[in-house]
């Protein structure tokens, strides 16, 4: 299956999702990985005006997600996130911040 394809189906798969209201983006997969952007705007924000960490948090565990799923078969398993846990470096309140799955 072509990269378009793939990521065009991963994409649809987010219609009434937390991915959809976060505006979540698969942007680029590979043999080994997956990435997404996600846009840090109004819907994302603290109340101080920078990204919730919240909101990173799930866009890692939703391009973790993702990639772990187009790794199984469908058939016999199930995909779900047991543990995750974030180290927030630096804020940000515009432009975009990206996740990638290896």
């Amino acid at each position: 299956m072509e990269k378009e394809e793939i990521l065009k189906r991963i994409n649809s798969a987010n219609k009434s999702t937390l991915m959809e209201t976060l505006e979540m983006n698969f942007i680029d997969v590979g043999e080994d990985y997956l990435i997404a952007k996600m846009p840090v705007n109004s819907r994302v924000y603290q109340p101080d005006g920078v990204l919730h960490g919240g909101a990173t948090v799930a866009l890692a565990e939703s391009v973790g997600s993702a990639a772990s799923y187009m790794s199984v078969d469908h058939k016999t398993q199930m995909v779900r996130g047991i543990i995750i846990s974030a180290n927030h470096l630096k804020s940000v309140n515009e432009g975009f911040v990206y996740a990638k799955a290896t």
